[in-house]
């Protein structure tokens, strides 16, 4: 994470805010052969938007893939993890994605954004898909996009359950280091930190304007977030997916994260040609997106065909 983690947010500007959403979030929709459902769940004392999209008809139970969005995102991504999401339901393979503190349709302000919380909430959405739908545990994975990336590499470290990983341009890199230059260089990333620590947060301006409030928790959870370190120790399969344009996560630190699951059963990754960290959802090129949709739908309907005993 050299560039920028701040991340997919630029990019996902569908995002983040310190406003208070007021959108309910309790309808459903259905179509042909899926079922489309949005929900808040409890997790943490709070309340969190989710959505739970199934096979309309479960004949048995069902492979379940959680979904993880990037920094500054939301659980929709523009549409990306929609089109991921329907096409899994399609297959026969059920999905549950979450909207982050001060992301999408939460209510929370951005302070509450730090990766204890969304770890948090990212079992919460697993815990409920488990508890209210036909799904079977010994078919489950992860995806994850940039920040998402980071959360479902963590995630899979607990727990093995997980025995795939679908990463879109990880953020993988350790600590904060790679901060550095979006927020002005070493000193300017130093003096945040000592601001967020002394008050608790610090406001933030990103590059495109979204303004962010980044709190002491989210500095120290990141410092202390090692992702190399735990996918080398993770036994399942990791697929990672990104641009070769890409200069929020450069290629070569999604890469790293290939290199480093030297346990992995079938680690590999796949480029999508002319392809920034946004994938095309931001770029108006949906012809990169197609790309990276299939590419991700395929490998994880593949791996979730049989049971997994790690």
């Amino acid at each position: 994470m050299r560039t920028p983690l701040l991340l997919a947010l630029a990019l996902t500007l569908t995002a983040c805010s310190n406003s208070t959403p007021v959108i309910p979030i309790t309808s459903s929709s259905t179509g042909s052969s899926i079922l489309v459902v949005d929900r808040v769940i409890p997790s943490r004392g709070t309340q969190i938007p989710i959505t739970l999209t199934t096979p309309k008809n479960l004949a048995a139970n069902v492979p379940l893939v959680v979904m993880l969005h990037g920094h500054g995102g939301s659980r929709h991504e523009a549409g990306g993890f929609t089109q991921v999401a329907d096409a899994l339901a399609e297959a026969g393979i059920a999905s549950v994605r979450m909207d982050f503190p001060g992301c999408g349709d939460s209510r929370e302000s951005f302070r509450n954004n730090t990766l204890t919380n969304m770890l948090a909430d990212a079992r919460a959405a697993r815990d409920y898909a488990i508890k209210n739908t036909a799904i079977d545990t010994t078919r489950m994975a992860l995806m994850g996009f940039s920040m998402g990336g980071r959360l479902a590499i963590t995630l899979a470290a607990e727990d093995p359950r997980f025995q795939a990983l679908a990463l879109w341009a990880p953020s993988a890199d350790a600590g904060t280091a790679g901060l550095a230059d979006f927020m002005g260089g070493p000193e300017a990333l130093a003096t945040a930190k000592a601001m967020a620590a002394a008050h608790g947060f610090v406001p933030f301006t990103t590059t495109w304007g979204q303004k962010q409030e980044l709190s002491a928790g989210w500095f120290a959870d990141m410092d202390a977030s090692t992702p190399l370190d735990l996918i080398a120790n993770y036994k399942g399969a990791v697929f990672v997916l990104y641009g070769d344009k890409d200069t929020v996560v450069p290629p070569a630190e999604a890469e790293r994260a290939v290199a480093a699951a030297t346990r992995s059963r079938h680690a590999h990754s796949f480029v999508v040609a002319g392809a920034d960290h946004g994938l095309g959802l931001f770029s108006d090129e949906p012809e990169l997106t197609k790309m990276a949709v299939q590419q991700t739908v395929r490998v994880l309907i593949g791996e979730l065909k049989a049971p997994y005993a790690p």
